[in-house]
C-alpha cells in the first residue's frame, strides 16, 4: 500500500501503478516551486512526456499554468476540462494547452495538496484520451492522490519536520491583521485604542517573530503560516 512506503523506487511503482489502475498514462506528484528550482526538500516526480514542463514558468519563478494555478484556490480534486470552460485564459495559458496536447497531455484530473508552511502542492494524473470520466473516478483520485502526496513527504522526510510557527500574542497578532488591511500604525493605534508607540513596538516584535524586515513580508509569512487567515485577512477590494 502507498501510505506504507519507505523509499522514492516504492514510492514511484506505487503512483505509477495507481494511476494506471485509474485510467491514466500519466503522473505528476510536484511542489510547484520544484519547477524552477530543484531541492531535495521539494517533491517532484512526473512520467509526462520531456518537455512538458518548459513553459510553465514565468518571469520571477511565477507559475502560469492554468491548472496549477487554478489549483492554488482549490481544495478538491478537479477534472480540468470542468474548471477550464469556466476560466478566462490568457493567450500564453491556451499556448500551454497547446503545448501539452501536443505531448498527448489532453485531460486529467488535479489533486491539490497545500500544507500550512509548506510550497503549493498538488497530484495531477492525466492521458492522451479524451474518453468520459466519471465522478467516482474523479473522488477516487482525490483520495488516493493525497494519501500518495502525504507518502512522498514522509520518503523524502519533511512531514516528520517540527513546523515552524511562532508563538503570536493576540495584540501582535491583531496589528497584523490590520497591516494586512493596509493600515498604518497611527491606523491601527486608532483601532485598538492603543497608543502609537505601543503599536510600533507591536510591529517590531513581529518583525523579529517571522525573521522579516518588511510589512509585505510580514503578511505573507503569516498567511503562509496560518497565523491569520486569508479571509477575512484580506478585503475582497483592496
Amino acid at each position: 500500500m502507498i501510505e506504507s512506503v519507505t523509499t522514492e523506487i516504492e514510492l514511484v511503482l506505487q503512483i505509477e501503478a495507481i494511476a494506471k489502475e485509474l485510467g491514466f498514462e500519466f503522473v505528476a506528484l510536484l511542489h510547484s516551486a520544484s519547477l524552477f528550482r530543484r531541492s531535495p526538500m521539494l517533491i517532484r516526480y512526473d512520467n509526462y512526456p520531456p518537455g512538458w514542463d518548459t513553459r510553465l514558468v514565468g518571469r520571477g519563478g511565477r507559475i502560469i499554468d492554468p491548472i496549477l494555478a487554478i489549483a492554488r484556490r482549490r481544495v478538491s480534486g478537479f477534472l480540468w476540462a470542468d474548471v477550464l470552460v469556466q476560466t478566462k485564459l490568457t493567450h500564453h495559458q491556451l499556448a500551454i494547452l497547446g503545448l501539452a496536447g501536443r505531448h498527448g497531455i489532453r485531460q486529467g484530473i488535479t489533486v491539490p495538496v497545500n500544507v500550512p508552511g509548506e510550497p503549493e502542492g498538488s497530484v495531477n494524473f492525466a492521458t492522451r484520451r479524451l474518453s468520459h470520466i466519471t465522478p467516482e473516478r474523479i473522488l477516487l483520485a482525490d483520495a488516493v492522490g493525497r494519501i500518495a502526496f502525504d507518502a512522498a513527504r514522509r520518503v523524502i522526510g519533511i512531514a516528520g519536520l517540527p513546523g515552524f510557527t511562532p508563538h503570536v500574542g493576540n495584540r501582535v497578532r491583531e496589528c497584523i491583521y490590520w497591516i494586512a488591511h493596509g493600515k498604518t500604525d497611527q491606523d491601527i493605534a486608532d483601532i485598538l485604542g492603543i497608543g502609537l508607540e505601543t503599536v510600533r513596538t507591536y510591529v517590531k516584535s513581529a518583525f523579529r517573530l517571522f525573521n522579516v524586515i518588511t510589512r509585505g513580508q510580514l503578511v505573507h509569512e503569516a498567511l503562509r503560516l496560518g497565523v491569520i487567515d486569508f479571509l477575512p485577512s484580506i478585503p475582497p477590494f483592496g
